[in-house]
């Protein structure tokens, strides 16, 4: 706690020294969450705090660094913990925008505006760890006849909470045809893929293989009414298995400040045994009483295809600077 508060003093005495053009911005997680089955059966949580700085240095570089707050449990000790997230230099160029440094992936983050609630529940690939959702690399972007993205990026593949382990990399590609952001009318579709190499041990044998995520999306947004869809599989040779995700959501704006919106998952983590999977439901309203303030009670619904069912009942809030 104490390394958190010196590093929140120095970045706002860091702010008071900069320019007007640096931009500030920030967003808090914040839940109160009831579960019957649960020790306890009730409590307040901070999920995630976010600090972002950027700044166009000209109009062909800019930087953006973000700070992620959250807490991370190690066994007894999960106090919260300060991570750098996003420590990136951007430079366009006429054959597209290279970008050095620690930087979002591309693989579930248009699927993350689709579904468009990450303050309430994280994107179905991001919740069942398919991709970090940051990694240490080198990345390429470009667009080509306005409405095809292009993105490949060569990455560490450790995330943005570890150090290199290994001498592979992570290669990661995606291709959107449409917008990457639907809330205010429009469509997408899409495929990401990442291959990252590494060593799988058997006895006394050593061989390298391969993990594999390869993902399909849509989304489509008009008037008060947005909803979108995926498929994912993540494939991890040497130990042969498969996990599948399909999922969808959507939601329904009554007004300016009032939302409806659900989400149904549909998770395999091993498609070669049986009776392993679940069912997962999110139902819930979006309230936004007032700028950068967002306020969701909300249900959920857990079912395994064995086991017992379990049911949780929260209020999420967003704060945004």
């Amino acid at each position: 706690m104490k390394t958190f508060k010196f590093l929140i003093a120095v970045l706002f005495l860091s702010i008071s020294t900069l320019t007007a053009q640096n931009k500030l911005g920030g967003k808090v997680y914040f839940n109160y969450s009831y579960n019957k089955n649960a020790a306890p059966t009730n409590s307040f949580e901070i999920h995630r705090v976010y600090f972002t700085l950027k700044n166009n240095l000209s109009k062909e570089i800019s930087y953006k660094v973000t700070t992620d707050v959250g807490r991370f449990n190690t066994g007894k000790d999960n106090r919260l913990s300060v991570y750098l997230k996003n420590a990136l230099l951007a430079w366009k160029t006429d054959f597209g925008k290279f970008v050095f440094g620690l930087q979002g992936m591309n693989l579930f983050n248009v699927e993350e505006h689709n579904w468009g609630y990450r303050f309430v529940e994280k994107s179905p690939m991001d919740r069942h760890n398919f991709s970090s959702s940051a990694d240490l690399g080198i990345g390429y972007y470009n667009k080509f006849a306005d409405k095809v993205s292009f993105s490949f990026l060569i990455t560490n593949g450790s995330g943005y909470k570890k150090s290199e382990n290994d001498n592979y990399k992570k290669y990661s590609v995606q291709v959107l045809y449409g917008k990457s952001k639907i809330s205010k009318g429009g469509f997408n579709l899409g495929a990401s893929f990442s291959l990252e190499p590494f060593d799988y041990k058997k006895g006394t044998t050593t061989s390298t293989e391969n993990k594999t995520v390869l993902g399909g999306f849509a989304g489509y947004s008009k008037n008060n009414l947005r909803f979108g869809a995926e498929y994912d599989v993540f494939n991890e040779q040497g130990v042969n298995l498969t996990k599948t995700i399909m999922s969808a959501y959507g939601n329904y704006k009554f007004s300016k400040k009032v939302e409806l919106y659900a989400r149904l998952d549909l998770y395999d983590p091993n498609t070669s045994a049986d009776n392993d999977g679940n069912t997962y439901i999110i139902g819930g309203l979006n309230f936004t009483p007032g700028k950068g303030l967002s306020i969701s009670p909300n249900f959920r619904y857990l079912k395994p295809q064995t086991g017992t069912p379990t049911s949780v009942y929260n209020v999420n809030f967003q704060f945004k600077i």
